[in-house]
């Protein structure tokens, strides 16, 4: 008898147009049945001879229907779809559980991949930054010798176009922050100021209207200690004379400057002396403050030319005032009087200029 035929499961049948769930279905009978057969032909198999002749060996075993690869990956892929078609017979669970293995090693496998390829990538890096950070012409500072300070280019673009920052803007920590930070900053491109430049090409300037919101701007006094004003005055000073220097030679005799001629850094260098020599100068710095900024502004944006006299004045009467508003018991304040005191105390000087006229 040929037990073999009835102990060894044959291949399946591929019958794919039948729905998936009727074949697993069919298949958990057929395996049910395979396994009752094979049981009963081992152990009729493991009776001593002879074998009574009544002995049923039950019929060969079924065919099972097969599965397609797709739907092995499916169903090893979503634990949904397998409770919406289960229950699975024992081979097809096998299935599952083989296909999950191996896509699970197979996805350990593309993870190491990855990591390598990514250790390879900052090793290069790694490798490329090595001996970056030389310091290139490395300097000895002196004790107590003081750091030249370099004006932004973008400072000096922004005056050049007629776009005047607010003084505390020109302090070196402000400065040193551009410099070292110049993410911080906003910027905008604009085109050159003047007529015939309107055709040039954008330059990049200063957005002030979000750098005054982010540094605050110079309308008070408070935005300036005495020392930091100075500090700031300095370094406005000396961008208007890398702005104002003028050629070694000229091309045109015409365009050379003449010995009459006055440019803003002079100017702006006199008026900055006229404050600087005041003996009171820290006690009336808020007395004098707007005056002051009112004219500098006059001088970049009026081309208005230093006049001695009229400082003189101008101040004489800003102090005055301030005498007079003590001496008549008023409250004292950190800024000037009201405009109505200031009217009672001028009009006997009738002053022209625009900041007391205002």
């Amino acid at each position: 008898f040929d037990f073999e035929h009835h102990m060894t499961v044959p291949e399946g049948i591929a019958r794919f147009g039948i729905p998936l769930g009727i074949r697993i279905q069919r298949n958990v009978e057929i395996e049910r049945y395979n396994d009752e057969s094979i049981s009963m032909t081992v152990d009729i198999l493991a009776i001593s001879s002879p074998r009574p002749p009544d002995l049923d060996m039950r019929p060969a075993l079924k065919l099972s229907y097969c599965y397609m690869e797709t739907e092995l990956e499916e169903l090893a892929n979503s634990q949904a779809l397998c409770n919406s078609l289960g229950p699975f017979p024992p081979s097809l669970i096998r299935q599952i559980t083989t296909s999950q293995a191996r896509g699970k090693k197979e996805a350990e496998l593309v993870w190491q991949a990855e990591k390598e390829k990514e250790r390879e990538i900052d090793s290069a890096i790694c490798n490329k930054l090595l001996g970056t950070m030389e310091m290139q012409n490395p300097v000895k500072r002196s004790f107590g010798e003081a750091k030249e300070t370099v004006i932004p280019t973008i400072f000096l673009l922004n005056i050049r176009n007629q776009l005047i920052l607010p003084l505390h803007f020109f302090t070196n920590n402000r400065i040193k922050l551009v410099h070292t930070s110049p993410r911080v900053i906003h910027t905008k491109f604009v085109r050159p100021f003047g007529i015939d430049e309107q055709c040039g090409e954008k330059v990049q300037l200063l957005d002030l209207g979000k750098m005054i919101t982010l540094w605050g701007n110079d309308d008070i006094y408070e935005c300036l200690s005495p020392l930091h004003f100075l500090e700031a005055s300095k370094n406005l000073l000396a961008a208007l004379q890398l702005l104002c220097k003028a050629p070694t030679e000229f091309t045109d005799p015409l365009q050379a400057p003449t010995s009459n001629s006055t440019n803003y850094a002079v100017e702006y260098e006199k008026h900055l002396s006229y404050f600087k020599q005041m003996n009171d100068f820290k006690d009336t710095f808020a007395l004098w403050y707007d005056f002051k900024r009112e004219a500098r502004m006059d001088i970049l944006l009026g081309n208005v030319v230093f006049d001695w006299a009229k400082y003189v004045a101008c101040v004489h009467i800003i102090l005055q005032t301030r005498q007079a508003v003590e001496h008549s018991n008023l409250p004292s304040r950190s800024k000037l009087p009201q405009l109505s005191i200031m009217h009672d105390v001028l009009s006997a000087h009738a002053p022209t200029d625009k900041f007391f006229l205002e």
